[in-house]
């Protein structure tokens, strides 16, 4: 499947690949950083990507190309990597905290996406309303042009789901206290789920899933969280959760390996998507 354009996801892929070149050659950061004149740190930085890290260089690229006896096809192919990381994201337009703009620039990449949500529903399923309704309750410390923002982004990046290439497969199970919460008012509400079975009927690429109070105990005690993987064979499938004290990036294998798991169970533990309809159908005639 042919990329969507991520400056974060680029960087990412340059880190792992220039990673690769050094560990084939049993080479060290510090052996590295001394010959071609960088910090290990600064190596390390590079080679995972770290947000805290400046722009990729085209010029530190080459060194480091050189350095490692690249071909030219190969080098061209990183610095070209460079460049594309080094370009604004799509949400730098806008005035966003620096780890939701990192979540967007992943999202706006990722190829699926399964996420697992216990307090609202995704935001890539929400409607203005609904959306402004939750930002207003949640981001209170921003102040009100920078909510409103929020508000544009999340609505600006649900494009992904009906995108006349590459659209994003999206799986969300969302527990039925989900569809019980008043956000906003009653008609929020109802225009909400509306919402809802309109995409999850009319999207191929889109998957909804109620899980039942009457599921019991199960993953979905520890809280809400999502599964980002991405086309690129190099890029590590990333989990993303956020909760009271913050956001958090994590692609350990083991971690990812545990998550995925645990949103196959949760998925099994939920009613099918007919069932979840038909839940939906019923929330819908209550608040009518």
């Amino acid at each position: 499947m042919e990329r969507r354009s991520s400056p974060t996801v680029r960087n990412r892929e340059l880190g792992a690949l220039l990673k690769s070149y050094r560990e084939a050659r049993g080479l060290t950061a510090v052996q590295v950083a001394g010959d071609v004149g960088l910090s290990a740190a600064a190596i390390s930085r590079l080679e995972t990507a770290s947000r805290s890290s400046p722009r990729t260089g085209v010029t530190q690229v080459r060194a480091l190309c050189g350095y490692y006896g690249l071909d030219a096809q190969t080098t061209e192919r990183l610095v070209q990597l460079a460049r594309e990381g080094s370009k604004p994201g799509l949400w730098q337009r806008y005035d966003l905290e620096s780890p939701t703009a990192t979540y967007l620039d992943l999202e706006s990449a990722a190829v699926s996406i399964d996420d697992f949500e216990t307090a609202v529903f995704p935001g890539l399923l929400q409607t203005t309303p609904y959306a402004e309704a939750v930002i207003g309750t949640l981001r209170l410390h921003l102040s009100e042009d920078k909510r409103a923002q929020a508000v544009e982004s999340r609505l600006r990046r649900q494009q992904i789901l009906t995108a006349a290439e590459n659209p994003l497969v999206f799986h969300a199970v969302v527990d039925e206290g989900v569809l019980h919460r008043i956000v906003g008012d009653r008609d929020v509400m109802r225009q909400q789920l509306r919402h809802v079975r309109d995409l999850a009927t009319g999207v191929p690429t889109v998957t909804f899933q109620v899980l039942p109070f009457s599921a019991g105990a199960s993953q979905a005690l520890d809280g809400p969280f999502a599964v980002l993987s991405f086309a690129e064979k190099l890029l590590p499938t990333v989990i993303y959760t956020e909760g009271q004290l913050g956001q958090v990036f994590e692609d350990d294998p083991e971690v990812v390996a545990r998550m995925e798991h645990a949103f196959s169970e949760l998925a099994g533990l939920a009613l099918d998507a007919e069932q979840s309809l038909r839940k939906i159908d019923e929330h819908i005639r209550a608040l009518s």
